[in-house]
């Protein structure tokens, strides 16, 4: 059994981007033109001009997010026969041994895999930032992890045939 690298898809990076860029053009383009349309005037110094200014720097730090995230080729994770390599939770494999449970799940349109892992061995693994951020937002469920494959490409359906193939029968 081999393993499995599931790399970005460039497509969905490539819209979120263009969107990014999208919205700061039009912000923009309302602080400098300032159009006048009946009485939603945009006077410098009022809290429209602001709201244009504000999302203009917001998109625009978007946009610089997804264009840097375009040129990451390496794969985003890995499903192998010793476990899961999420590069956004850990840097090193999670072994199979120590996962207790992994569940699909869906919240609204997105769906992604909830994991349970082993209390004592998660205290080893060397989780990332983001990872150990989004456990303490998620402890009132129990400390869990979720893997998503919304930015995969072939998305959920891709990630769910990976971890079924390698997954040992449990």
């Amino acid at each position: 059994m081999s393993t499995i690298d599931l790399r970005r898809s460039n497509s969905r990076i490539f819209m979120g981007f263009l969107g990014s860029c999208v919205f700061v053009a039009v912000a923009l383009w309302l602080v400098l033109v300032r159009p006048n349309v009946g009485a939603d005037t945009i006077i410098p110094g009022s809290f429209r001009d602001y709201e244009m200014r504000t999302g203009a720097v917001f998109f625009g730090l978007c946009a610089v997010m997804w264009g840097l995230k375009l040129f990451q080729s390496d794969p985003v994770i890995s499903v192998g026969p010793q476990g899961i390599y999420d590069r956004r939770l850990s840097t090193d494999w999670i072994p199979w041994e120590v996962i207790r449970a992994i569940k699909p799940a869906q919240f609204w349109m997105s769906s992604y895999y909830r994991l349970e892992i082993d209390p004592e061995a998660s205290a080893r693994i060397q989780w990332t930032r983001r990872a150990r951020f989004a456990s303490w937002l998620n402890s009132m469920f129990g400390r869990r992890f979720r893997i998503s494959g919304a930015e995969l490409s072939g998305g959920f359906p891709a990630l769910a045939e990976a971890i079924g193939r390698s997954r040992p029968n449990r």
